[in-house]
């Protein structure tokens, strides 16, 4: 009866692996963003909940950047490491990535960037009500929607704004991570070639 138990317990752990490629790579998508908003997102917290005492635009800035190589690290791998729709539909209009996949890639880091706010707002949720006196304010001193989103500034048109991303996907996203253009042209850039 012995043996029975171990073939058992090695189908149940047959059962609990990811047997299909997409199933593996949303999930992965679904963590890097995860991993992203939350540490990204949470130096942002950091520096505004302090009021700048315990962190600032530097810790910011380093926060985010160790928040993108970690989601990228993580990720790479497995799914390429896109953390974001712009990079997977940009893989997709380029022939880098089958069209079907899309949808799912996206769902998944728009699920895993929800998640990571709510993780971010729960680990936070003292801070924020103590900020501003219990309420949760989009502008002002005391605002503290702009830890979880960007928003334009007053005098940016809408024009500008499509411009100022699209330089930003093409120069910078496009050149980065395991499946970026830049790294086909210039391989002795990358340490894997």
């Amino acid at each position: 009866m012995q043996p029975e138990k171990g073939q058992n317990a090695k189908s149940f752990k047959q059962r609990l692996v990811l047997k299909s490629s997409l199933a593996k790579e949303t999930l992965s998508e679904f963590l890097g963003t995860f991993i992203m908003i939350v540490l990204g997102c949470g130096s942002v917290a950091q520096a505004i909940l302090s009021r700048g005492h315990f962190g600032g635009i530097v810790t910011i800035n380093v926060g985010f950047a160790t928040a993108v190589a970690m989601a990228i690290y993580v990720t790479g791998g497995v799914s390429g490491g896109h953390i974001n729709p712009a990079v997977t539909f940009a893989m997709c209009l380029f022939g880098r990535m089958k069209w079907f996949k899309l949808p799912f890639y996206m769902g998944a880091q728009f699920l895993g960037a929800f998640a990571g706010a709510a993780t971010l707002f729960g680990i936070y949720y003292d801070g924020l009500m103590s900020f501003a006196g219990g309420k949760l304010l989009i502008v002002g001193e005391n605002a503290t929607a702009h830890i979880f989103a960007t928003y334009p500034a007053p005098y940016l048109s809408l024009a500008n704004a499509f411009a100022d991303q699209g330089w930003k996907l093409l120069l910078v996203d496009s050149c980065s991570g395991p499946s970026g253009w830049c790294l086909h042209w210039g391989p002795h850039l990358c340490s894997c070639h």
